[in-house]
């Protein structure tokens, strides 16, 4: 008998990836369309934009070697300062106003790792992260390896409710648990995986109601925004990040791989200056600095224009996207009592909502008839944590991200017709 393997805890805690398993049912079933992974349109990837960038570099050796160089755990010094410029721009706040959160700005591969950072710079087993409920659930499988214990907070249309915020804190206290609670995460713009947009007006209150429980210690909100820029309707309000003008409690989340190309592999954070020492140790046993190559393309779309071009076409890809498949659910299951969706402003994605009483998850008729009838969606149930629980199982995710429209309008019917099929398992 072979001697076993002597995993870690951390290793035996963490389940396999929901949407592995998913991933494999659109490969083995090429007729799938598929509206579940968040991928990006691949026709509006930036081959030309990049290949301009790329032959900048090589025409100028120097810069070329720079790049191709290791850089620095922190990040590339001038691709930093242009990050805070860019989000200057995007708060509508004068030029050179956060200049001076240089060393607060870190760049990461891509938000997923900076996530990652702050989970394991901050939370040891038994300590309470507070999230959305739905949340992100590729964040939940983070937390789990962690060994947290994750509590959901009610959400409406508006996104977090805060009075729910407040209320969740309140009996954490009163349990004499408070001081476990290490984190709060919210998912700001057009969150994964409802759609849904945390409302301006309760931006300033969930960093007041952060700072108010902080009584024995500090507890964190990790703004992810992730989807930042990919806004079709309106406009978008300052983040959350800004109502912290102390600096002390927010952590800004943002990503390249939304709004230009997920295969840089590129983030970035503003983290509280208590954040910044403990988040770059544990990355340099990581991977001692991100991708300097990309770091200094990036640097050069974003001088150059190309950047800011790439989102504007994505704003204008993904609305039509979106109108498309809103439309799609509109005509096919407009009218069926308990079936109801979200219409968000921007991201890639719709949450919808079956009768109660059918269950959406892999094992229920509705995700079987769906794949009888050629289409795939996530089941929302992977969205909620088992506390305060249970999970509601009569949920989906759809993405729009990777159909055409032609493709996008089929799916919607063929989730149609699979839903007509098991209307007669809740009657």
């Amino acid at each position: 008998m072979s001697p076993r393997t002597p995993l870690s805890a951390a290793s035996e805690r963490t389940n396999s990836s929901a949407i592995s398993a998913l991933m494999q049912l659109a490969l083995a079933n090429p007729e799938l369309i598929s509206l579940a992974a968040g991928f990006v349109d691949q026709a509006t990837l930036p081959i030309e934009a990049t290949a301009r960038a790329v032959a900048g570099l090589a025409a100028n050796p120097s810069e070329g070697r720079r790049a191709l160089q290791y850089g620095t755990t922190i990040g590339d010094r001038a691709l930093r300062g242009r990050l805070l410029g860019l989000i200057e721009a995007n708060e509508g706040v004068p030029e050179g106003s956060y200049a001076n959160l240089l060393h607060r700005t870190v760049v990461t591969t891509g938000s997923q790792q900076l996530l990652s950072l702050v989970a394991e710079a901050l939370i040891d087993p038994g300590d309470i992260v507070l999230v959305e409920s739905p949340t992100y659930f590729v964040f939940l499988g983070v937390l789990e390896s962690r060994g947290a214990r994750v509590v959901g907070v009610e959400t409406d249309d508006q996104g977090l409710k805060p009075e729910a915020l407040d209320a969740t804190l309140a009996a954490l206290d009163a349990d004499g648990h408070l001081a476990r609670v290490k984190l709060i995460y919210t998912v700001s713009e057009h969150s994964n995986p409802s759609g849904i947009s945390l409302a301006a007006s309760r931006r300033a209150t969930l960093v007041a109601l952060a700072r108010r429980w902080s009584t024995t210690q500090r507890i964190f909100v990790l703004e992810d925004s992730a989807y930042r820029g990919l806004t079709y309707d309106g406009t978008e309000p300052p983040s959350v990040w800004s109502h912290d003008p102390e600096g002390d409690t927010v952590i800004l989340a943002r990503t390249f791989s939304k709004t230009f190309s997920p295969g840089l592999k590129t983030g970035y954070a503003v983290l509280p200056d208590t954040l910044v020492e403990p988040v770059l140790r544990l990355k340099g046993n990581h991977d001692f600095g991100s991708s300097n190559f990309s770091q200094v393309l990036l640097d050069r779309l974003l001088a150059d224009g190309g950047y800011q071009r790439q989102v504007s076409l994505l704003v204008a890809t993904y609305r039509a996207k979106r109108d498309a498949m809103l439309d799609a659910l509109d005509d096919h299951l407009g009218g069926i009592d308990g079936v109801h969706w979200t219409r968000p402003t921007g991201g890639l994605y719709v949450w919808l909502t079956l009768p109660e009483g059918l269950d959406a998850g892999l094992a229920g008729p509705f995700f079987q008839r769906c794949l009888t009838e050629g289409v795939l969606y996530v089941p929302g149930a992977y969205s909620f944590t088992e506390e305060p629980g249970p999970a509601p199982r009569n949920h989906a995710r759809l993405c729009f991200g990777v159909p055409d429209q032609v493709d996008l309008v089929t799916g919607v019917r063929r989730l149609a017709k699979a839903l007509v099929g098991c209307l007669d398992l809740v009657a």
